[in-house]
């Protein structure tokens, strides 16, 4: 009985995380609401406070999801890309294939930064650790270019530029005054990364 029950509990936990991503794919995360997501999933409302503390845990697992899915995109380009070992290719790589991976999915990689603007306790450290091995990415390229650089100091770097790549392509999606015509996205996250490693090696020397 009690193996039943942890399978049900299971499944509707796989149902309300598809049911979420969903509907935030379609419609973005402030547009959800528990009472849609219970309706969807055949479950009284109190039913997902049974398997999530809040509705923020549930997102996060959604987000979860959206970052393992950004993982096989990067793993993707760089299977397909023989001069992906190169580090100053790879971090062009890794900005375009960002750049693709939001177009594809704006409201769902949105749902990532929403939720950290409107979470009120600390982030889950299971999170926190999946974006820290999203970052080591940018760090494992970076380190090729700086062998002589800290960890600590790579990973600034790394923040650095991922920063500002991300803030090329965030203002791009909301068509922002200020933002880079979407035709010259790609372009730019090129000039940018390129312009970027030229200029730490540069400093370095």
């Amino acid at each position: 009985m009690a193996k039943k029950t942890q399978e049900r509990r299971e499944q509707l936990r796989r149902s309300l995380i598809e049911i979420a991503e969903r509907r935030i794919a379609e419609n973005g995360y402030p547009a959800l609401t528990a009472r849609d997501v219970a309706g969807e999933a055949g479950c009284a409302v109190g039913a997902i406070y049974n398997i999530f503390p809040d509705m923020d845990a549930l997102v996060a697992a959604v987000n979860s999801r959206t970052v393992a899915r950004l993982e096989a995109a990067v793993a993707e380009a760089f299977a397909r890309d023989p001069s992906s070992a190169l580090p100053k290719r790879a971090l062009t790589l890794l900005g375009q294939t960002y750049f693709e991976f939001v177009l594809a999915n704006p409201r769902l990689w949105s749902a990532i930064f929403e939720l950290g603007l409107r979470a009120s306790k600390d982030v889950p450290e299971w999170q926190v650790a999946e974006h820290i091995h999203l970052l080591g990415h940018i760090v494992k390229p970076l380190r090729l270019l700086l062998p002589e650089e800290s960890e600590e100091r790579l990973s600034l770097l790394a923040k650095s530029l991922f920063s500002a790549v991300h803030g090329i392509v965030s203002l791009g999606q909301q068509r922002r005054f200020m933002a880079v015509p979407p035709a010259e996205i790609a372009a730019q996250i090129t000039f940018i990364v390129e312009a970027f490693c030229d200029g730490v090696v540069a400093r370095k020397g």
